[in-house]
Formats: C-alpha cells, sequence, structure tokens
C-alpha cells in the first residue's frame, strides 16, 4: 500500500470515530406533544392524577418517536393555548386538529390525512332525529369547550341555535339524559367508544349531513427540519396501516394485515 494511501485510510478512521462520538455525545432528540383532555376518549385516556395513559393520540405518538429514536413530553393544555404554542416553538405537534378549525393555519405545517371523522348529533330516544340544520333552530348543543364547529359557526354566532359548552363528552350526555341539552355534538370514534365501555344505549345519533373531515397533526414551524422529518414519518405510519390499525383496535373492528 502506497505511503498516501495509508494516510488517507487512517483520517478516514479517525474521522469516522470522532464523528461516532460526537453523534453520540448529542442529547437524544426530545418531542413536546399537545394532547388536551379536551380530546375525549379514546383520543385521548387520562389517568386519575391527570397524566396521559393511553389512547390514540399516546399510540401514535409514541411508535412516531420510537422509529425517531426520541423521548416524548405531553403536554395537557387547554384548546385555546394549542396554535400559539406552535407557533411559538413550545411543542413540536399537536393531533386530530383541521386547517377549517384553528386561526392561521398557514403558520403552520400541517402532515397529510391521518384518517376520516363523522362528526353525530346524539339526541334522545324520543326526539326528533337531526337530518339538517333547520332542525336545530332554537335548540341547544352541547359542545366542547375550545373546540370549532364550522358547519355551525354561523347559527351560533346569529343566535339562531345556542352553543353550550361542557369540558368532556361525558358531562355533555348527563346533561342531556337530564334535558338540559337538546342535542350534542361529538363525533364517531368517541360516541361509539362511549356505547362500548359505558354499555349506555339510551340515546340515538344522527350522521352530521356534511362530508365526514379528516384530521391531521399540526407541526411546529420554528424548527423546518424537524416539521419535515416529523411530516415523513406519520406519511409512513399511514402508509404501513399502523394508524388504521390503532382505529379498528378502538372501534372493535376486527384487525386488518
Amino acid at each position: 500500500m502506497r505511503k498516501s494511501s495509508r494516510w488517507f485510510l487512517l483520517f478516514a478512521v479517525m474521522f469516522s470515530a470522532t464523528f461516532s462520538a460526537w453523534l453520540s455525545a448529542q442529547p437524544p432528540l426530545q418531542l413536546r406533544a399537545i394532547v388536551s383532555e379536551s380530546n375525549t376518549p379514546p383520543y385521548a385516556i387520562f389517568a386519575a392524577d391527570g397524566s396521559l395513559q393511553a389512547g390514540i393520540s399516546k399510540d401514535i405518538i409514541d411508535e412516531l418517536a420510537r422509529q425517531l429514536g426520541a423521548g416524548v413530553s405531553y403536554l395537557n393544555l387547554p384548546r385555546t393555548r394549542v396554535e400559539p404554542w406552535l407557533r411559538d416553538g413550545k411543542a413540536e405537534l399537536a393531533c386530530f386538529l383541521n386547517p377549517d378549525w384553528v386561526n392561521e393555519p398557514e403558520k403552520l405545517s400541517w402532515t397529510g390525512a391521518l384518517f376520516s371523522t363523522q362528526q353525530l348529533m346524539i339526541r334522545r330516544h324520543d326526539s326528533e332525529p337531526v337530518t339538517a340544520i333547520q332542525y336545530l333552530a332554537g335548540k341547544r348543543v352541547g359542545t366542547t369547550w375550545g373546540f370549532t364547529y364550522p358547519e355551525l359557526e354561523q347559527v351560533f354566532r346569529l343566535g339562531d341555535v345556542i352553543r353550550d359548552d361542557a369540558h368532556s363528552l361525558e358531562s355533555n350526555l348527563m346533561r342531556l339524559k337530564q334535558g338540559r341539552l337538546d342535542v350534542v355534538m361529538t363525533v364517531d370514534l368517541s360516541y361509539h367508544f362511549y356505547v362500548k365501555t359505558s354499555g349506555d344505549t339510551s340515546f340515538a345519533a344522527d350522521a352530521l349531513w356534511s362530508a365526514p373531515p379528516s384530521v391531521y397533526c399540526a407541526l411546529s414551524n420554528y424548527d423546518k427540519a424537524l416539521s419535515a422529518r416529523l411530516k415523513q414519518q406519520f406519511a409512513q405510519l399511514v402508509e404501513n396501516g399502523f394508524i388504521g390499525r390503532q382505529l379498528n383496535f378502538y372501534m372493535g373492528r376486527p384487525a386488518t394485515p
């Protein structure tokens, strides 16, 4: 071996060792994910001490972090603080949102659609089906604090339909039973999980007249390189069927291969 070749090989080995040592010395990536208690089960399931215990959000983000070799800190924030924290770089992601549901969506980055969710109007069995917006005239609708409902925003604003917020689906359904609400607005996954786990079949559910919206994860643009990595990794979770399998699990449907 020529002398110049030996020096090049020695330099390459030393550089590789130095670079490996530098990588191992770097702190692992730590993701800050916003998952609020306003996300109804099975999107998020919280323990008595307020810590995130289970749910689709934890399943998906834990798997995302595992594939990235990252740690995760879960932030339980009020819904109204989600977008400001993402914009200011205080958190990297928040899931199960839609650009139509947030203010200034262009200031955030968005994953591709994770899945679609049908919005439902829950009523007492003895009440009339809700098949169009005019059936809600003068009615009191149970909604979730901090959430946006694009299909009803105009009638809420005009006062034709009364918006009545609570912090949980269970609270709204209890008020519906008591006659304090006329209808409760929620999504299919949350309602069917409630029926599955509670055995409560005292309500009827009508699908909202609009097309089922898709849900996404909102990503902070504070670190654009990290945002691009997260977007790519979420796409893989959709493509490899992981998210679909988790949905089937919580809906009690047969698992897909």
